[in-house]
């Protein structure tokens, strides 16, 4: 149970780490018909899942050493 807190608290800070800039990128990209927002949304996941990815293998490669 200590951790799924712990879990979702690592995860609470992602979502407000992420959410600002993700919100700056969905409004700077251009949404000028159904496929362009299907697009923006693809980069969106992407960047988040590349973001988040990126973070945790910072914090285990800190952890580690």
């Amino acid at each position: 149970m200590n951790n799924l807190k712990q879990a979702l608290n690592s995860l609470g800070w992602l979502d407000l780490i992420f959410l600002i800039p993700l919100f700056f990128l969905y409004m700077y990209l251009p949404t000028y018909n159904f496929i362009s927002i299907l697009l923006n949304v693809l980069i969106i996941i992407l960047v988040s899942i590349g973001l988040s990815s990126l973070s945790f293998s910072i914090k285990n490669f800190i952890k580690d050493n």
